[in-house]
């Protein structure tokens, strides 16, 4: 008859098994503060960047083209900035907060109002609100858009400037916008009159006109682009003659305005 094996554990074994589980717990434990902690100072640092943001003021950017002329339709968000009747007219349709619109602008700014400045070119700015939900809180698009149309109307000549200081320090996306008062504050600067773009942003008085750009421009079958993520309407667009312009291309402005 076989005897049924019995297992005993030694105090000692016993001992270091309760060290390791104690061990164990205390090292959980203090993963667990670490990562509190970690939240904590993250949730501090990020509230310390919006008051920083809200405290900011947008820097000037004298824009070289702020002596072109400037005409606003209200109706249709549409800035046009350039000589009545110049060679070439292309539209551009842009988000505020869209980063490749910044890099859109760092490129080929300088050659576009160089171009205006010459009389070669009239740009229809269209601003459109695409990236709405994209800031933290949402509706910088819709902010940025409507206060710059309310600046076309309100002085013309500053336009150019209010645009090209906006990019010139523009917000991350998924960031804080800058808000009424820094947009009204950029514009005063400019010589815009106190109170007017925050005016114009507490009334929603160009919000429906912006809106409806975008789905106008959404749902022309000739601004749609191909993407990674499919065929669509994105910003930045570029148009001449209702026809898309591959901006990829360097030399896209010189071809139109040879062809012009």
């Amino acid at each position: 008859m076989n005897a049924r094996p019995t297992h005993k554990r030694s105090r000692g074994g016993v001992a270091a098994a309760r060290r390791r589980t104690g061990a164990g717990t205390i090292a959980g434990i203090v993963v667990v503060v670490v990562v509190a902690v970690a939240v904590v100072v993250g949730l501090l640092q990020r509230a310390n960047r919006t008051d920083d943001a809200a405290a900011a003021q947008i820097p000037v950017v004298t824009s070289s083209a702020a002596g072109a002329p400037v005409a606003v339709d209200k109706a249709a968000a549409v800035v046009t900035m350039g000589k009545a009747g110049a060679p070439a007219t292309i539209d551009v349709y842009e988000d505020f907060l869209c980063p490749i619109c910044g890099q859109f602008e760092h490129t080929y700014g300088d050659q576009i109002r160089q171009a205006v400045t010459d009389g070669k070119l009239d740009v229809r700015y269209h601003v459109v609100n695409l990236l709405d939900d994209r800031s933290d809180p949402p509706g910088y698009s819709m902010a940025a858009a409507s206060a710059a149309l309310a600046v076309a109307e309100a002085d013309p000549g500053a336009f150019a400037s209010f645009h090209d200081s906006l990019y010139g320090a523009q917000p991350s996306e998924g960031g804080r916008g800058y808000d009424a008062n820094q947009l009204d504050a950029l514009a005063t600067a400019l010589g815009v009159p106190k109170g007017r773009v925050a005016d114009a942003l507490a009334s929603k008085e160009f919000d429906q006109a912006v809106q409806t750009s975008l789905q106008t421009a959404a749902t022309n079958p000739a601004l749609r682009q191909q993407t990674s993520a499919g065929s669509g309407f994105g910003t930045p667009t570029v148009a001449v003659d209702g026809r898309l312009v591959d901006v990829s291309d360097p030399n896209w402005l010189t071809a139109i305005l040879a062809a012009h």
